[in-house]
């Protein structure tokens, strides 16, 4: 799902809502900042399945910054405060894709 689709999205929510998912999303970004194994962990299986390095693609949309994950099997898109956050959002993504094949 793209950024402006999650924004516009967002804005339909009543200001309750709002504010209900932006305290789940800094929970999640506490419990994320502290597991950023998980990226090397994936990239690790990544290798070892398909013998190819995972690569990101960084950009910035106002106070987001979004990464694309690039796998042999798909992009996964990762959205966060920061570099760190996105990429584990993406790798989170991929893993539970690739869990699920």
């Amino acid at each position: 799902m793209s950024a402006e689709k999650i924004k516009k999205l967002f804005g339909d929510l009543s200001a309750e809502e709002q504010s209900i998912i932006l305290l789940e999303l800094t929970k999640s970004k506490k419990k994320a900042e502290i597991k950023t194994t998980e990226i090397s962990a994936f990239a690790a299986r990544h290798q070892k399945e398909y013998q190819k390095d995972i690569t990101f693609t960084v950009s910035k949309e106002g106070d987001l910054i979004n990464v694309v994950l690039h796998t042999l099997f798909g992009k996964f898109i990762g959205v966060g405060s920061n570099q760190k956050v996105a990429k584990i959002n993406a790798v989170k993504e991929a893993t539970r894709v690739w869990d699920d094949k």
